[in-house]
């Protein structure tokens, strides 16, 4: 066991006893002594007999020192936990009692194994003497040994607590150390006799050996520190010079103290056979122990060491090397050497080389056995130690450096381990050559010096440096050095072959400052392996790495000798080296070569190592002699341009350069790479040409000049400047001009100007070849455009080099290649010498380079989108879609294609790579030449771009604006300037608005009698299309403002905006684009209006106000055109459609413009604004007397879109200005409207009617609110009763005015024009929303007239449309005919009567509304619309909605019977009139189920090819919606008389789909009774049932095919519901859903409800549920509780995810409720374990508890007892208990169901029985769990269809052999096929069963044919 970290040893504790310094405060442990009292000695006891506590001892104390002999250690550590505060609060007289029983407990527990124990032990010894203070000294001899002996326990923690309670009994330093002294005789006596304890003694035989062993090991090795510790405090510090004879009291007190150490320490030493025998433990720890007490032993007693003594001892203390535990060498080291020095006579009672250096040779050979650190160190203080004739001759000496050698182990060497060998074997040789003289003998000491050289140094350590090794070895030391030479298998670490290299260095300086003449002998050692690796060269295996250490060698030289001014590196070693070598290196010319002869150079310089009679007073003669060298040898030699070594020869080039020659050397480079240019070079051949070699030297020159690194070059040579030279600007412009350009062209250039990062500034080159090279780049980059396919790009060309546009000719193809191959060469001189170039940015031509590169990106992204949309279609039929998606363009693309495509790539690379700091630091004028080529590059790429098609141009161009500026970040000013230019007029554009200036002020002017033609309209809209996207991308202020979209964020108090007035310069544009209207993939309403709204949200903000100045601008352009009727618009039902629906371009802009901004919640300012149009509109309806025409054609529809915010602001300002002006005007306009009807209308003009009529019905909106289920009709304003008198009296002037109309019919007088005729319909619904109260009798009847005879003439008009559609069916000749003569039946549709209808659906509606209102106020009007006459005119008029419904449903169905696509037309002609349908689909869900039979009666006598149902399937699944109209078909279809037809159709006996063999045995029909014939679903809804759940799970969430699978669910479980559980219809669908349908529906439901994944983890609540997943629960378990699923097809429109969710979550719901056992099959199927557990958690929480409480409540309430069965329920253990009795048996069978009830089966089991056999009693058993587990309903069900399978057994009936069942489990019928054999009856289902799944026909039972 090794000695434990944290253990105090001895040497340490006897430092912490020294005294202090005179003055200095006593620090913690042992301090020093200064004398004190002393401790009076206590009466003589017996220190280890028990004590019996005297008769005051405090019990409590008593009863836990009484614990602390009991065997537990947690019993001891309370004990003595409670002790330690026991002694800190009781008083130190009642503690003193016990401190003899506790002296003996303490020396006990002092041995015990735990160590917590012995730590607790120690803190409450300091709590009891601090306690008792001086009560301790009576028994302080007792307890000074252990007390002492604890201090030196293993355990840090327990040696630091024994401590600690000492310093508590001593606080000063001095005190402590009298009492050792005091107690020294009883200290050595305590502590040799725990060296007499054996383990057997330390503890009871129940102690295990393992902890015995560990005891005594403890105890033996405590004990021995804890003696040499106090050896060493006490004889070699305080009594060390103490006078015997002193006459001083306390010397002879003192020498007392002395002379009992010395004694007790003679004592023990004899006692335990000087220690011998624990030096022989086992025991590391006891060893180490050992070694240190001699050690003290011979330090301070060594008398005891007689000539007897020593024979005995030098073999164990001087052979110690034999040890190997590495936790001993400390120890050990210290007693040898110190053995060694006190008796070096020992040496000669030991056979030397036997015991002592064989036993050391082996330590050594073996690494010191691991303890390298600590050993090596001390090797040269043992060799000083042995005395000097102990060993004789020089064999000695290499056996030594021999060993030590060997036992390096390199291979487990750490980089501490290397460090101390290196140092230990340079020190072992410098002692060695010192001390050579002992170890002479007989010879020479120069000659066993230059063996050491020879034979050591250079043939083992330089060798093994040098990665060496010889092939043989002679005997003994000596090393033959033979030619060859081998590599040395052994691989060395990096750090040990450093520590070599520094201690071969330091070894050879340390000689060269001793002999010279040895010096001499190393050198030529060492330089004759140089010179045989040099010579071998690569024919040696490792010559790199030798080669490479002869590098290090060098360098290490240089670090340590040749900085301190010393030559002899230069003069012994490398210039021998150099001129033996020289030649061999460039003959050979390798790496290596090269490299060691570079580093040379670098350390000692060109001319000291070149010129070997260089002297530094004749500079000028050395550097002509020099020059010549360098011109005629090493320049063709360095630049011969070998691959291999050219890097390198480069560098030993520039190494060669010097500061008195530098420009000649420089000048003759250059020339000599000249000239060779011209001999062409063999590429096959490995050499490089003369640009690369330039390339390379320029580069590291360049590297050089930045690193500081051109040592050589102190005045020449160290600036860029100094590199300057024309030839070379030739050569760089040469390169350029080269063709074809190669990559070492590039590099030559790059090399040259250099600038590849912001930080390099150094550049080779004058500034005029600068300017050529950007020249040269922009011209070849712009090549690229000039052979493009799009005319915007060589435009673009064009732009960029200055010149004017011209035809420019394509080039030939193939100069193709060569353009881009020198636009890539250009582009890569422009990026790896940007910033170098980048210095000439006010030239002109750098932005345009930068225009370029941006030009060329954009236009490779238009070639390569323009590919692939050419391949897509290329290889269309080919190409699989998926895959041909999936698949790269790139494969198609042509070679140079490729190299555009690559050529942008890098273009983009690179300009993303520009650090933002660059685009700021761009001058103004580059900036803005820079965005003036590249606005109107987009400008021609948006208009001419005619391959692309509109919205792909307008997104590409935008996203090029959007990057170009992101990245740039122009300053505002050259933004706007950008955007100016950008949107600017041209031919093209604008088309309907100019910009303008009025009296300074921007302004609009409209254009007229413009002639566009297609090819302008195109561009425009083009144009249009992409300044939609930029607004999108950038936002409304940025683009028309050009204020920053992020300042819309901000309020006025932290920003302050105050943009100039041209800041509404580009306000036009949108102007131009809401005049625009519609584009290409775009709107006005879809894309513009919402960016203008989320402008207008925060404009209020800012100072500049974009909408007054759009409306007027608008306004006055409306003005300017003739306008369409208001009355065929639709205002009470405003939107997007209706507003498209407006003629005239302007008035369109200005309704949506004023449409939308209402639609903003602050509408404050937006009311303003009405007002504005409100009074400028009134300022313009006359001129002079004169109607405006234009004006009052205008007028309804401004108000009809202005009325609702100018009411509202009525409201807030009832005595305003504005208030007083809309009142007076609406009256005016009443007023005129009656005038016109009052006058003979051969008077008036009808014009004036109408145009009077429909700025009146404008100021009365209606608003009409969309449902699901009804519409709802408020009235949007408060009127005035003078306005309602007013109203009242035009609606009868109308009637009167139509009721003389309508008389004229019959004569030649001009009749009732229909546009009167719409507006009187029209104010009839005005009539009853606004004045219902008023309205009499007869107004009554008119309305009710009015209303009818336009809902009969849309009943007509669809009618008509069936029949059509039905007809065109019948007498099709193909499908296109059918579809020519469909869309013909769709055209003819009278869009007027719609109109018509629609106004008096309207009307109704509100009538409808009255009729269910309760106020007593108008009773008498509301009691005259109740009246029986206008109750059945209202059913009347329902059945006919109601009708129209159906014959449009049924239209449908006809043409999908024929195609999809026929089907479409017909749904997109229900969409044109969106709103005439919402209204129709109001009226049906409140039909009465009268009404709906006879609407369904008039439709089933009409004789068309589909019936109603299938019509109302058609609107339901239609392919083009409307959610109104399709939950209209799903209430119809679950309600009566509908739901009759609506599930199944005519059904066919089962054996049509019975087995072969049941077929041909002709018993198809005797199979099935009548209630087991098969059902079959419509197909309309078997169809979607049936829907493949693979190709359903991989649709969208919401697609079509997933939504209409959901509700057709939702439509066959509502039906499933409503029947009865006792009908034979609903065991026929649950047959037909457990057979044919997959359950696998379910994973499309759960793909609606997120579920978290969580881990089965007990009683872990469970986790919350996501959003969506909590909407399903909810509506599951609402869908469970109320039997419904119409609430959430109700809110299924419009679709969405939440709302996909809540119907899939209801399904489940009324799934599990309806269908248990199918949800159960599946959940079974789920192999997901973390989503079963979610869903069956899910289910348990939401799902289940509402289910089993209707399931027990259902048992309870409808199975019947009788006196053979009854039924319990127990809720709490969701349990039911059937009890059936008959006679004298009777049997109880218990129901258990899961809390997560259907997921889990549900368990059956009997708890009694009697009288029934337990074959039968499982039978039953069987039977029941079979019904249960089986059942698609409630348990209640299966209960009472299980008692009456027992009843028909107890009344005789036969079970079914097969299923063990009398009652089939599914459809309950008896079994009736009996076989003919054996004459068992078996029920048809279970035999078909049987027949399927066995392919046999034979009976079950006898296997006889059946």
């Amino acid at each position: 066991m090794g000695k434990q970290k944290g253990r105090a040893s001895s040497s340490g504790l006897a430092a912490s006893l020294l005294p202090h310094a005179q003055g200095a405060l006593p620090t913690v442990g042992f301090g020093g002594y200064h004398g004190a009292s002393r401790v009076e000695q206590a009466a003589p006891s017996d220190p280890d007999a028990p004590v019996r506590p005297t008769p005051d001892v405090d019990a409590e104390v008593l009863q836990h020192l009484k614990r602390l002999g009991r065997k537990d250690p947690t019993t001891k550590l309370k004990a003595l936990s409670t002790l330690s505060i026991l002694f800190a609060h009781k008083s130190g007289e009642e503690i003193v009692q016990i401190v003899p029983q506790w002296a003996f407990e303490y020396k006990r527990l002092l041995l015990d194994y735990n160590r917590e124990v012995r730590r607790a032990t120690h803190e409450a010894m300091s709590s009891l003497v601090t306690a008792v203070k001086k009560g301790i000294a009576p028994h302080l001899k007792s307890l000074m040994g252990p007390w002492w002996f604890s201090q030196f326990d293993p355990a840090p923690e327990v040696a630091q607590a024994a401590r600690r309670s000492f310093e508590a009994a001593f606080p000063q330093s001095e005190r402590r150390l009298d009492a050792l002294m005091l107690c020294v005789k009883e200290v050595f006596l305590y502590l040799s006799e725990n060296l007499k304890l054996t383990t057997q003694a330390l503890s009871d035989k129940a102690t295990p050996m393992d902890e015995l062993e560990d005891m005594h090991q403890r105890v033996i090795s405590s004990s021995l520190l804890a003696m040499a510790t106090l050896i060493d405090i006490l004889l070699g510090v305080k009594l060390q010079n103490c006078d015997v004879d002193s006459t001083n009291t306390e010397n002879r007190n003192l020498s007392k103290v002395r002379s009992a150490t010395l004694s007790s320490a003679e004592t023990a030493f004899y006692m335990h056979k000087y220690f011998l025998d624990v030096l022989k433990s086992k025991s590391a720890v006891i060893r180490s122990a050992t070694y240190s007490l001699l050690t003290s032993y011979i330090k301070h007693v060594p008398h005891v060491f007689d000539e007897e003594k020593l024979k005995i001892l030098s073999p164990t203390l001087l052979g110690a090397f034999h040890e190997k535990d590495v936790s001993c060498h400390t120890a050990m080291w210290d007693t040898i050497l110190v053995f060694c020095r006190k008796f070096p006579e020992a040496w000669s009672h030991c056979n030397i080389n036997k015991v002592v250096l064989n036993r050391f040779w082996h330590f050594l050979q073996n690494g010191c056995y691991g303890s390298k650190q600590v050993s090596y160190p001390l090797l040269v203080q043992f060799l000083d130690s042995i005395p000097p004739k102990a060993v004789m001759g020089q064999q000695f000496v290499f056996d030594f450096l021999h060993n030590l050698w060997a036992g390096r182990n390199q291979r487990q060497l750490s980089a501490a381990d290397s460090a101390a060998f290196c140092i230990a074997f340079k020190q072992s040789f410098f002692w060695l050559l010192r001390n050579v003289s002992r170890y002479s003998g007989g010879d020479s000491s120069d000659d066993i010096i230059i063996k050491l050289i020879t034979d050591v140094l250079a043939k083992f350590v330089w060798r093994d440096y040098l990665l060496y090794s010889d092939d043989t070895a002679t005997g003994g030391v000596q090393l033959s050095h033979k030619n060859s030479v081998v590599t040395a298998s052994t691989r060395y670490s990096k750090y040990y072959l450093q520590d070599l290299e520094k201690c071969i260095t330091e070894i050879l300086d340390a000689i060269a400052d001793t002999e010279n003449r040895f010096l001499i002998v190393s050198c030529e050692s060492l330089l004759r392996d140089c010179l045989d690796i040099i010579q071998q060269g690569e024919k040696l295996p490792k010559f790199r790495d030798h080669v490479e250490q002869l590098v290090c060698f060098f360098l290490s030289l240089d670090r340590l000798v040749v900085h301190k001014g010393k030559t002899w590196p230069l003069e012994r070693l490398a210039r021998p080296l150099i001129e033996k070598s020289l030649p061999a290196i460039k003959f050979m010319d390798t790496p290596s070569h090269v490299k060691l002869l570079s580093v040379l150079v670098e350390i000692f310089g060109p001319t000291p190592l070149f010129l070997q009679n260089f002297q530094k007073n004749d500079e000028k003669s050395d550097m002509k002699s020099y020059l010549k060298l360098f011109n005629d040898d090493f320049l063709p030699w360095c630049l011969n341009g070998k691959y291999s070594t050219c890097n390198l020869k480069i560098d030993l080039l520039l190494s060669l350069f010097q500061d008195e020659c530098f420009f000649d050397q420089w000048c003759s480079i250059i020339k000599y790479t000249r000239d060779n240019k011209k001999h062409s070079i063999d590429k096959s051949s490995k050499i490089k040409d003369q640009f690369e070699l330039l390339t390379i030297l320029l580069q590291k020159v360049r590297d050089r000049i930045a690193g500081g690194k051109l040592r050589n070059l102190k005045n020449n040579g160290y600036l860029p400047e100094h590199w300057r030279h024309d030839l070379l600007d030739s050569a760089v412009v040469s390169a350029c001009c080269d063709l074809p350009a190669a990559d070492s062209h590039v590099n030559f250039v790059c090399a040259a100007l250099g600038g590849s990062d912001q930080e390099d500034q150094i550049c080779f080159l004058s500034a005029e070849t600068v300017r050529k090279i950007l020249e040269f780049i922009l011209k070849n980059l712009a090549s690229v455009l000039i052979i493009s396919q799009f005319k915007w790009a060589r435009f673009a060309y064009a732009l960029l080099l200055a010149a004017q546009p011209e035809p420019l000719m394509l080039p030939e193809e193939q100069s193709l290649s060569i353009n881009f191959e020198m636009a890539q060469f250009a582009f890569s001189v422009l990026q790896r010498s940007f910033f170098s170039l980048w210095l000439l940015e006010e030239d002109s031509v750098f932005p345009s380079i930068m225009a370029a590169l941006f030009i060329i990106e954009w236009e490779c992204s238009m070639t390569l989108i323009l590919a692939e949309e050419n391949d897509l279609k290329v290889h269309k039929d080919d190409i699989d879609a998926s895959a041909s998606m999936c698949k790269s363009s790139e494969d198609y693309l042509d070679e140079n294609m490729h190299l555009k495509a690559n050529l942008a790539e890098s273009i983009h690379a690179f300009r993303q790579g520009l650090c933002p700091s660059f685009w700021k630091n761009v001058c103004s004028c580059s900036s803005s030449r820079l965005v003036n080529i590249l606005a109107q590059s987009v400008r021609f790429a948006v208009f001419q771009t005619r391959e692309l098609g509109v919205n792909r141009t307008a997104v590409l161009c935008s996203e090029w604006v959007v990057d170009m500026l992101k990245l740039i970040g122009l300053d505002h000013m050259i933004l706007q300037s950008f955007l100016d230019l950008l949107l600017s007029e041209g031919e093209y554009w604008p088309l309907w608005l100019k910009p303008s200036l009025q009296n300074g002020q921007p302004s609009m002017k409209v254009q007229f009698e413009l002639a566009i033609t297609d090819e302008i309209e195109l561009k425009h809209q083009r144009f249009v299309a992409f300044v939609d996207k930029l607004v999108h991308n950038l936002g409304f202020s940025e683009v028309f403002l050009g204020i920053p979209g992020d300042l819309n964020r901000v309020t006025s108090q932290s920003v302050d905006i105050t943009p100039p007035i041209s800041s509404l310069s580009r306000v036009w544009v949108a102007g131009e684009i809401l005049c625009t209207w519609k584009w290409t993939a775009g709107s006005a309403f879809e894309t513009f209006l919402p960016s203008l709204i989320q402008y207008l949200k925060v404009e209020s903000y800012l100072e500049a106000s974009v909408l007054p100045l759009l409306l007027d601008m608008l306004l006055d352009s409306a003005l300017m055109h003739e306008s369409g009727q208001w009355v065929l618009f639709n205002a009470w039902h405003l939107s997007d459609s209706e507003i498209e629906k407006i003629q005239d371009r302007f008035l369109r802009a200005l309704v949506a413009l004023l449409f939308t901004t209402n639609k903003i919640e602050d509408c404050i300012r937006r009311e303003s604004d009405a007002f504005v149009v409100f009074e400028k509109l009134l300022s313009n309806l006359f001129i002079g007397s004169t109607v405006n025409r234009n004006c009052m054609k205008i007028l309804p529809f401004v108000m009809s879109t202005i009325i609702k915010p100018l009411s509202e602001k009525l409201k807030l300002n009832q005595d305003s200005s504005h208030a007083d002006l809309v009142g007076k005007s609406i009256l005016i306009w009443l007023n005129a409207a009656i005038s016109c009807l009052s006058t003979d209308t051969r008077d008036v003009p009808e014009q004036d009617i109408e145009d009077w009529m429909q700025v009146v019905l404008s100021c009365f909106p209606l608003r009409i609110t969309a449902g699901v289920q009804k519409l709802v009709l408020t009235v949007e304003r408060e009127i005035s009763d003078a306005e309602k008198s007013l109203l009242l009296t035009l609606f009868l002037k109308y009637q009167t005015f139509y009721n003389k109309a309508t008389l004229s019919l019959s004569t030649s007088e001009p009749t009732l024009s229909t546009t009167v005729e719409l507006l009187g319909v029209k104010l009839t619904a005005v009539m009853v929303g606004y004045c219902w109260t008023e309205l009499q009798e007869n107004d009554w009847r008119f309305v009710h007239r009015m209303v009818f005879k336009w809902i009969e003439s849309s009943v007509l008009l669809v009618e008509e449309m069936a029949d059509g559609v039905n007809d065109a069916v019948i007498n099709q000749k193909s499908n296109e005919d059918f579809l020519e003569k469909l869309n013909f039946v769709v055209s003819a549709i009278d869009k007027l009567t719609l109109s018509f209808s629609e106004s008096a659906l309207v009307t109704l509606c509100q009538i409808n509304h009255l009729g269910h209102l309760q106020e007593a106020g108008n009773s008498q009007s509301l009691q005259l619309i109740r009246s029986g006459e206008y109750a059945e005119s209202i059913d009347r008029m329902v059945e006919s909605i109601l009708r129209v419904f159906l014959a449009s449903g049924v239209s449908e169905a006809i043409a999908k019977s024929c195609s999809e696509k026929a089907s479409s037309i017909i749904g997109s002609s229900r969409i044109a009139y969106l709103h005439f349908w919402e209204l129709v689909a109001s009226f049906i869900n409140n039909a009465s189920p009268q009404t709906r039979r006879s609407a369904l009666e008039s439709m089933e006598l009409w004789g068309l090819n589909k019936d109603s149902v299938s019509g109302l399937y058609a609107i339901l699944f239609s392919s083009q919606p409307i959610f109104h109209l399709q939950f209209a078909a799903y209430s119809l279809l679950l309600s009566e008389p509908f739901c009759q037809l609506s599930l199944v159709k005519e059904c066919s006996p089962g054996g049509s789909s019975l087995p072969a063999q049941l077929s041909d045995m002709g018993q198809g029909t005797e199979l099935v009774s009548d209630s087991e014939k098969t059902l079959y679903l419509r197909d309309e809804l078997s169809a979607l049932i049936e829907f493949p759940t693979s190709e359903l799970l991989k649709t969208d969430l919401t697609a079509r095919d997933r939504v209409d699978v959901f509700i057709a669910w939702a439509l066959l479980l509502s039906h499933l519901q409503s029947l009865p559980s006792s009908s034979s219809t609903r065991e026929k669908v649950l047959d037909y859903i457990q057979d044919k349908i997959s359950p696998c529906i379910l994973d499309c439901i759960f793909q609606h409800i997120p579920v978290k994944n969580a881990a089965p983890s007990g009683k872990k609540k469970d986790a919350e549920l996501m959003p969506e997943a909590e909407a399903a629960a909810k509506a599951s378990k609402n869908a469970i509780v109320t039997c419904s699923l119409l609430p959430y097809v109700e809110s299924l429109w419009p679709i969405g995810t939440w709302q996909m969710a809540s119907l899939a979550g209801s399904l489940y719901g009324m799934m599990i409720r309806l269908l248990p056992s199918f949800v159960r099959t599946w959940f079974t199927t789920v192999r997901d374990r973390s989503l079963s557990y979610s869903i069956e958690s899910f289910t348990r929480q939401w799902c289940s508890p509402p289910l089993l409480l209707d399931e027990f409540s259902q048992v309870k309430d409808s199975v019947f007892a009788d006196e053979n069965f009854s039924v319990s329920v127990n809720r709490s253990a969701y349990e039911i208990v059937a009890t059936y009795k008959k006679e004298e048996t009777g049997i109880d069978l218990v129901i258990r169901l899961p809390n997560c009830y259907p997921l889990r089966h549900v368990d059956v089991e009997c708890t009694r029985s009697l009288g029934i056999s337990e074959v039968k009693c499982r039978k039953w058993l069987l039977s029941l769990t079979s019904f249960v587990r089986n059942q698609n309903g409630a348990i209640a069900e299966a209960i009472r269809t299980w008692k009456s399978n027992f009843d028909k057994e107890f009344e005789g009936v036969e079970e079914c052999p097969i299923c063990y069942s009398i009652l089939h489990t599914s459809n309950h019928s008896l079994p009736r096929l009996a076989c003919k054999t054996c004459r068992h009856k078996f029920h048809g289902a279970c035999l078909y069963k049987w027949f399927s799944t066995s392919n046999k026909s034979t009976c079950p039972l006898c296997q006889t044919p059946f």
